[in-house]
């Protein structure tokens, strides 16, 4: 039981570590185009989702610190609605 709960620790702590590159990356920025740098945070955030980890633990701590500096991070509940509505779509095969 123990190992479980330490490796979900871990698992937890690569996703918040991938969304704090993403979130802390000037490049976005530079090259004119800040909105992709929400667009890659919700493609990570949903991998994280897929793979068990709680989107919304991490979300908050990426929004807490850096919303002042990112104006364009949505809110938490208008993250979830954008994570939900990927969600909830249909997926499709790859071939």
């Amino acid at each position: 039981m123990a190992t479980t709960v330490v490796e979900d620790e871990l698992t937890l702590l690569d996703w918040l570590t991938r969304c704090e590159a993403i979130a802390e990356s000037d490049s976005f920025l530079r090259i004119g185009h800040p909105e992709d740098q929400v667009i890659v945070l919700i493609a990570t955030l949903l991998r994280a989702a897929e793979a068990g980890v709680n989107w919304r633990e991490i979300y908050r701590w990426i929004y807490d610190q850096w919303h002042t500096q990112r104006p364009l991070f949505p809110d938490l509940e208008t993250m979830a609605a954008a994570i939900d509505d990927y969600r909830s779509r249909p997926k499709l095969m790859s071939a």
